[in-house]
């Protein structure tokens, strides 16, 4: 097996290592193979990626080797059972309706327990930003591989508004056991299909691809976690006790909770592995310093201890 990297640093590039036991000799990995057709479904969002791609034969590239090629370039020597690696620290993942880059972050090394932050999805509930802030500044232990994503919709972020531009509450947008809920101005509003607007399908792609073991959402402002079972529920929990939230169910008063992110994400994940997507909702208003502190050493302790 030869191991491969190429260079760091586009803002426009994805950032993972996609390393297979294939060689010009034997026949395509199967698990390899999805793993790239899942990346390359999220490369079409962005069109480009710095990428390397080896063979047996191939000598380690240098940086001025390397540059940007398309998926369709990435995909056909795929198809020959090459060697794929995508490495770079910031990953612009897709475009929000009026343009404003969605960017996942990878911070520390890679290898570890990959735990996925997202920081808002409601625009004016966006408290959690600050504790990817403060994430983004910590020193992050071996055993964790961080990803931040400050915002999957920063036009509602801009406009302090729990919406995207088509006024689609992005979190009964996703596409399992979506259904259709109200019309433009309902603040339950599901979208016109499962997955119609560019935020959502942006976190999908990426989601489906990198395939974290921890994906957390925040929220606000029911200043609590909903309790469950399993390895879940001890993860939950575990987030609960170091923060102070109390684990109690949430949000009765006529809520529809069709299309939800997380709920999403925990069905796609736990395909292949035991993987845990779970809500935190956070008090009202700005976090002070205690609270940010407190929930980004959650974030990681859970990440070290899964």
């Amino acid at each position: 097996m030869r191991w491969f990297r190429c260079p760091t640093g586009s803002r426009d590039s994805w950032q993972r290592e996609i390393v297979s036991d294939v060689s010009n000799s034997a026949p395509p990995n199967p698990g390899h193979q999805r793993r790239l057709r899942a990346l390359l479904g999220a490369l079409a969002l962005v069109g480009t990626a710095t990428v390397g791609v080896t063979s047996q034969t191939d000598a380690l590239r240098t940086p001025s080797d390397a540059g940007t090629t398309s998926a369709a370039s990435v995909g056909a020597r795929a198809e020959r059972g090459e060697q794929v690696e995508v490495v770079a620290p910031r990953i612009v993942i897709g475009t929000s309706i009026e343009g404003r880059a969605i960017t996942a972050e990878r911070i520390g090394s890679a290898g570890g327990r990959q735990v996925l932050v997202i920081g808002a999805i409601h625009g004016n509930e966006d408290a959690g930003i600050q504790v990817v802030k403060e994430l983004r500044e910590r020193a992050i232990d071996e055993r964790v591989e961080l990803w931040l994503i400050d915002s999957m919709n920063p036009d509602g972020v801009a406009r302090q508004d729990r919406h995207n531009s088509h006024e689609v509450d992005l979190n009964r947008n996703f596409p399992y056991r979506w259904g259709p809920i109200g019309q433009p101005g309902n603040s339950q509003y599901a979208g016109t299909s499962p997955a119609s607007e560019p935020e959502t399908r942006a976190v999908v792609s990426f989601i489906t691809w990198l395939r974290p073991d921890i994906v957390l959402w925040y929220h606000q402002d029911a200043n609590l976690i909903i309790p469950s079972t399993g390895r879940d529920g001890r993860i939950r929990a575990r987030y609960a006790e170091l923060t102070a939230l109390p684990l109690a169910d949430c949000c009765g008063g006529g809520g529809v909770y069709t299309g939800i992110a997380a709920t999403w994400a925990k069905n796609e994940l736990q395909k292949d592995s035991d993987a845990v997507a779970f809500i935190v909702e956070l008090p009202g208003g700005v976090l002070n310093t205690q609270q940010v502190n407190a929930h980004a050493s959650a974030v990681l302790t859970i990440g070290i201890e899964g």
